[in-house]
């Protein structure tokens, strides 16, 4: 109950810290914030990807889920999801200095050794030291996102921020359609955890939707949206033939669908929010 309650707590200091930062911000730069903070955590998610499922550098212990990897996993989301995203966009939108970035990076460095101490967060080869450095290099890399994205209008920045929106719904959903609903696994070994294994495939077939959905966006076509989404179910039937994948539910098949419409649909309506033209102001 006490990990619960300590994760669950981190959770909502973080929707205070984003229901701020929407608040005080302008009007004309809220729509903004939307993709900044997808592009952020879409940046966490991968930074995970390599730290916490390749190398298995730390874990999580919420105990929200009797599955011990996935349950590591849900308190990956709640750490890159919520709580370095939403700081991150605060020091960001706000251009706060150098100094708010060391407070935060020491509340949530502090914070950390409080999870571990309590043996809700358990260390491998990762130190509190890494998470600190960690912190202040991504304040600055969010920074540095808000000024290339909003005042250079930096066109490669934008085009990440899509994908990174993309990547971010299609792996958070397909991580809970399969957690929650129990309704396939990736069925290669590439761990000697099938949990991780499944992780770790999950992950990158997220990533091919995204860039191809990222693709399919820009260049703004019907025929091409519909063709690569037959291809993904085409090659989703094939890997359950082959055994790549064993469906477990007949939930997976509006799940999966659901999971690539709303991924496409994020992407859409971030390009959107990025190229919304600002009606003028009028005069008082």
């Amino acid at each position: 109950m006490k990990n619960r309650v300590l994760y669950l707590s981190l959770n909502f200091i973080s929707v205070l810290f984003l229901l701020y930062t929407f608040i005080k911000t302008s009007q004309k730069n809220r729509r903004f914030l939307l993709p900044l903070f997808l592009a952020f955590t879409g940046i966490n998610y991968v930074f995970e990807f390599f730290v916490l499922v390749v190398t298995k550098a730390y874990a999580y212990r919420p105990k929200l889920y009797k599955n011990r990897y996935f349950d590591n996993v849900f308190g990956s989301t709640v750490s890159q999801l919520f709580v370095v995203p939403t700081t991150s966009l605060f020091i960001s939108v706000f251009n706060k200095s150098i100094w708010w970035k060391l407070l935060v990076a020491l509340f949530l460095s502090t914070v950390e050794r409080i999870f571990v101490k309590n043996k809700i967060f358990k260390h491998y080869w990762w130190k509190t030291t890494f998470t600190f450095i960690g912190l202040l290099t991504f304040f600055n890399i969010a920074t540095y996102w808000r000024k290339l994205l909003i005042e250079k209008e930096l066109k490669v920045i934008e085009i990440l921020t899509t994908f990174f929106a993309i990547f971010v719904c299609s792996v958070t959903l397909n991580f809970y359609h399969v957690s929650l609903l129990k309704t396939c696994m990736f069925n290669v070994k590439i761990f000697s955890d099938r949990y991780r294994s499944h992780v770790f495939l999950s992950t990158i077939y997220s990533v091919l939707n995204a860039i191809l959905f990222t693709i399919n966006i820009y260049l703004k076509s019907w025929r091409l949206t519909a063709l690569t989404a037959f291809s993904f179910f085409s090659i989703e039937f094939f890997f359950n033939k082959l055994k790549v994948i064993k469906i477990t539910s007949m939930l997976f098949y509006p799940s999966t669908f659901l999971t690539k419409f709303f991924s496409l649909w994020i992407g859409k309506y971030v390009h959107g929010l990025l190229h919304q033209e600002q009606k003028p102001e009028a005069n008082s």
